[in-house]
């Protein structure tokens, strides 16, 4: 790896995920609202990308109403 080239990112599925969910955590995902669904679905994808930085949920009247990221850039 040279200086100008990014780490390589591990994959998705090393990253945090501890296997399958269980049977709790699939029920709570179906009862989601669609909405619910598109806000999660974003901030995955958004985690899917960002390699240092910040995501930050704007709520108003508990709703999502923005999400904003702040991405890094390291320079070592």
């Amino acid at each position: 790896m040279t200086a100008a080239e990014p780490p390589e990112r591990p994959d998705r599925r090393e990253r945090g995920a501890r296997g399958l969910p269980d049977d709790a955590t699939i029920a709570q995902l179906a009862a989601l609202s669609p909405e619910e669904r598109l806000i999660l679905l974003k901030v995955s994808e958004i985690l899917e990308r960002l390699q240092y930085g910040t995501i930050l949920l704007v709520v108003q009247d508990g709703k999502v109403v923005q999400i904003e990221m702040a991405e890094k850039f390291r320079l070592r």
